[in-house]
Formats: structure tokens, C-alpha cells, sequence
């Protein structure tokens, strides 16, 4: 079956929790005619506690409810698992942080249906190229202040980092932080003003809570810095005190770098199975007679990722590849009668690539939900369940909760009054060709007299032609033109961009933030509608 029918079947959370439930019981099945099978997830959940243990006691969110469920792992006590996964994205947008909220809301309910406890893990994907994804270092946030409706808060990466991991380039410098804070200050400021110049009256207790919200933000920002030893941790450490303190969550966070090394069986497994793997690969890539890729990077030590290729020979695997980033030539034997020795000697520093990053941790963990993104159930997901299908590998329900969210924050305020005053009555795009038009009439009628003006035969003449520009430069104000159609044109960016947390974090508050997503899930249940989210600002003037 699809994936993406599959994922898109689940409409509603009731929906989703007899899936996990059948998964659940399905993996049980399996453990109790697969002893090995079982024994082996167990031990792989365990060593993988060590790592979440680590994680959330560098980053201080070592709640009482995050030992509780690491105490489950340790035990090897039987329990649901749910996963989820995402890169280390600098103050990331809503639905990197949404995915925790369906995971605890299904375990909550999983848990009582199986009369078993949950857990909830987030793998943390600090290992991709750190110029790959410009979210790796930017956050955007509405604003028709900024080019293109859009304000953006951005690290600046240095080239020497480029084609190294996320995890290899250096935390924020207080003086980057400093920065952000102050054009965020400025951006509030300016948003505040403008809504106030309309006479739409904020009180001051409302300023007051958006201001301390904002103080939280930066919080959460200064703590994450000084515990992160690079700018990927710093991200990921966010994320946690957001998930785990201000939601209160007890979600367990581990980095990829560390914990992916626990499924050396798995990813031998895939490389002593490599035919038929690749076989299943080159089917849903329609590709075919390309040179076998290991299903791993290798991590060189300058922190590069390195590519390798398999080449077979009498007495076992030959894996080359040459480092990206230090042009560094790695090769590496798996010989045949001591494979596993062989390949815990690289075990330590390699990361999955996508598909079977899917394949290792749900066999190798006994994953029984996936919360997954809109363009990972597109490609990577699709194609792992169909190799693991072929392959015969646990492969869990994938679940995708990407709603259109819509509340009011005072950048969105600021952007709707702003376009209700300039567009009075009219549409946004009637109003911006309206301008349009009139700055190009305008141009045209100058551009006409400066014609004349250079063809005048006599003074008098010319300097008639230059009294009649004048007077027409006089009758339209073209700066106020040009500036209004400049911020016309912003409002679409504005309203179409994706926020960054820091803009519910300031305008709803983390803790009311999550506690609405929950009561959605509770009371609505649906994963497909669009999300209402009551503001600080939500009522009408």
C-alpha cells in the first residue's frame, strides 16, 4: 500500500490509536516467536536510555517524568514505543514541535487501551550537511517591515563549515544573540506602533504578558546556549526545554550522532543483505546498474560526511569514499568471518542515510508510530515501507499532523490593519494592480514631457514642459507611491509565511500554545482540519 494513503487513511486520532494498537500487538506477536528478535530490541532500547540519559541531563531537562520513562527502558519492561524525528532547525517552525504534542496525546490514550506504559522518543538529526537545509539556520517570522514580508533571523555560517555536519559548526556567540534580540525587540516595537496608529488600543496588561512571554523566549534561548557544546546541540537543547519544562512532556530526546550507533546489527544486516536491498531501492528510484552505496555515511574526523561505495571482494566488503569537506580517503574491510568485529570499528562514527535511518530504528526498537512530515511521507517514507515489506521489517503506522494554523499575533494584526487601511474595501490584489497602475501612469506621463523637454526648440518652450512636471511631481507624492505598493506587496509574504515558535512563544505563550493543540486533539480529533488558536491579542477592536 502507499504510503501516502496509508498515512493520509489516518483522519482522526481514534483513527490513529487502533492503528498504533494493532502495531502493538502485531510486535508482540512477533517477540513471542522471535526470542532473538525480542532480546535484541530490548537490548537496543536500553543502550539507546544511555544516550537519551546523557542528552537531557546535559541540556538540565532530566524532569521527573523523563526519569520515570527511562527507568521503563532500563528495566526492559514491556511498552508501546513511538517515535518521531527531525534535523536540529535553528528556533524551528510549529510542526517540528506539533509532532511531540500527537505523540503524547496518542500515548495517553494507546496507554489506556493497552493497559501498558508509552513511550514517546525524538530522535534528534543533527548529523545532515550544515549548509543542506536553510533552516538549519534561519527562523522567519511575518513582517511587512522586512523584504519580502518576511523577517528572518539568521546564523551566518562560516564557509569552513559548509560541507561539514550540523553538529561540527559552533554554537551562537553571545554577540549573535545579542543581535537577535535586538532586532526582535526592534520588530516587536515596530509592529506595536503601527497597530497602536490605527487606534486599535493595547492594554497594558496585554503588553505586559507579551513581554514576558518574549522574556521566557529569551530564556530558554540564553540556558540552551551555555549548556550546547555546538549550534546543532544549541537547537536541539531548545527544543527539549520547550517540549519538556513548557509543555511538560516527557518526550525523551536523544542526538543521532549519539544513539545511531546502537544498531550495529541492523545496519549489518543491511549490509550483508545489500542485493537485495539495493534490488528494492533502485526499484522505487527507477534507477538500476548504479554502484552499490552503503546504506550508512561515514563521519570522517574532521566531522565531513562521507559517501562510501561497496566493492566485493574474495574474502569480504571493501567501503571507500573520500571526505567532502578534507578530500581525506577512507577505506574499510568487512571481512567475512569477523564482520561484526570489523564493523564495530566504524560503527561509532556513521549516521543512516534517509530510508534506512527508518528501517534500522523501527526493527531495531519496535516502533509502533512514526510522526512523520508532508514531504517525508512523499519520498523517504514511501519508499522505506516498501522495502521493508519486502525485506520482512517492522514497519509502523506513519502519522502526519500538518494543519493550517491561524491565530493572531501582533505582526498579524499589524498586517491586517495595515491592509485594511490601504485597500479600503477592495482586495489586496485589486489594490496592489490599482498602484501599480497609477505609479506606471504617473512614469509614463513624466517620461512623455522629459521626451519634449530634450526636443524643445526654444527656452521658453522648455521651460514651460519642465513647470508642467513639476506640477505633476507636486500632484503625486511617487515615494509614498512606490513605498505603499512595496508594502502591499509584503502582506502576501507575510500572511503565507510559516512562523517560528518564537511567534507563538510571544503571542499565545509555549504552555497555551501545546494546551491547545491538546484540547484540538481531545475534542476535535481531527488531523486533517485547520487550527484556530486563541492569542493574546485575539479580540476584535
Amino acid at each position: 500500500m502507499d504510503i501516502c494513503t496509508t498515512a493520509s487513511a489516518y483522519r482522526t486520532v481514534d483513527q490513529l490509536t487502533n492503528a498504533v494498537y494493532e502495531s502493538y500487538l502485531n510486535t508482540r506477536e512477533r517477540e513471542d516467536s522471535d526470542p532473538v528478535w525480542k532480546k535484541r530490541v530490548f537490548a537496543n532500547r536500553k543502550k539507546l536510555a544511555q544516550y537519551i540519559e546523557k542528552f537531557h541531563k546535559i541540556s538540565g531537562t532530566l524532569t521527573s517524568t523523563v526519569q520515570q520513562k527511562l527507568d521503563i527502558l532500563y528495566s526492559k519492561k514491556d511498552s508501546i514505543f513511538l517515535m518521531t524525528a527531525h534535523q536540529t532547525n535553528f528556533m524551528p517552525y510549529s510542526g517540528v514541535m506539533r509532532k511531540t504534542t500527537l505523540m503524547h496525546a496518542i500515548a495517553d490514550k494507546v496507554e489506556k487501551m493497552a493497559g501498558v506504559d508509552a513511550i514517546e522518543f525524538y530522535g534528534v538529526a543533527n548529523q545532515d550537511i550544515a549548509s543542506s537545509w536553510p533552516w538549519l539556520k534561519m527562523a522567519q517570522l511575518p513582517s511587512i517591515f522586512h523584504k519580502g514580508g518576511v523577517f528572518e533571523h539568521i546564523y551566518h555560517l562560516e564557509k569552513k563549515y559548509e560541507k561539514k555536519i550540523h553538529a561540527a559548526v559552533p554554537k551562537p556567540s553571545w554577540s549573535d544573540i545579542l543581535k537577535w534580540k535586538t532586532d526582535t525587540e526592534q520588530w516587536m516595537k515596530l509592529c506595536m506602533n503601527l497597530i497602536e496608529s490605527y487606534g486599535h488600543i493595547v492594554t497594558p496588561e496585554s503588553k505586559r504578558e507579551l513581554y514576558s512571554n518574549y522574556g521566557d523566549f529569551i530564556d530558554i534561548v540564553n540556558s540552551s546556549n551555555e549548556s550546547a557544546r555546538n549550534f546543532a546541540e544549541f537547537n536541539a537543547i531548545m527544543l527539549s526545554k520547550m517540549v519538556n519544562q513548557h509543555f511538560s512532556h516527557d518526550t525523551l530526546f536523544s542526538l543521532f550522532t549519539d544513539c545511531q550507533q546502537i544498531f550495529d546489527k541492523e545496519f549489518l544486516y543491511l549490509l550483508e543483505n545489500r542485493k537485495m536491498y539495493n534490488t528494492y531501492l533502485n526499484n522505487v528510484k527507477g534507477a538500476s546498474g548504479v554502484c552499490e552505496i552503503a546504506p550508512f555515511w561515514y563521519h570522517c574526523e574532521c566531522l565531513g560526511k562521507v559517501g562510501l561505495e561497496i566493492k566485493e571482494g574474495k574474502d569480504g566488503l571493501e567501503l571507500s569514499g573520500r571526505c567532502p569537506a578534507c578530500s581525506k580517503m577512507h577505506v574499510f574491510f568487512v571481512n567475512k568471518d569477523t564482520a561484526f568485529k570489523d564493523f564495530a570499528k566504524i560503527s561509532k562514527n556513521i549516521s543512516a542515510r534517509a530510508r534506512p535511518m527508518t528501517l534500522v530504528f523501527f526493527e531495531g526498537l519496535a516502533v509502533n508510530m512514526y510522526v512523520g512530515g508532508a514531504l517525508a511521507g512523499k519520498c523517504y517514507l514511501k519508499d522505506a515501507k516498501y522495502i521493508a515489506d519486502k525485506m520482512h521489517l517492522n514497519f509502523p503506522p506513519i502519522a502526519i499532523w500538518r494543519p493550517k494554523e491561524k491565530y493572531r499575533g501582533f505582526a498579524q494584526l499589524s498586517c491586517e490593519l495595515y491592509k485594511e487601511s490601504a485597500c479600503d474595501g477592495n482586495t489586496l490584489q485589486e489594490t496592489v494592480a490599482s498602484v501599480d497602475s497609477e505609479i506606471n501612469s504617473v512614469n509614463r506621463q513624466m517620461g512623455a514631457i522629459d521626451a519634449l523637454i530634450r526636443s524643445a526648440t526654444s527656452e521658453r518652450e522648455r521651460s514651460r514642459l519642465i513647470a508642467e512636471k513639476n506640477s505633476i511631481r507636486r500632484s503625486y507624492d511617487m515615494r509614498a507611491l512606490a513605498k505603499k505598493l512595496s508594502s502591499l506587496k509584503k502582506i502576501n509574504g507575510a500572511e503565507s509565511v510559516i512562523p517560528s515558535i518564537m511567534d507563538y512563544a510571544i503571542n499565545i505563550g509555549l504552555g497555551n500554545t501545546c494546551e491547545q493543540w491538546c484540547n484540538h486533539l481531545i475534542d476535535n480529533g481531527s488531523l486533517t482540519e485547520d487550527i484556530s488558536l486563541d492569542s493574546i491579542l485575539k479580540t476584535k477592536r
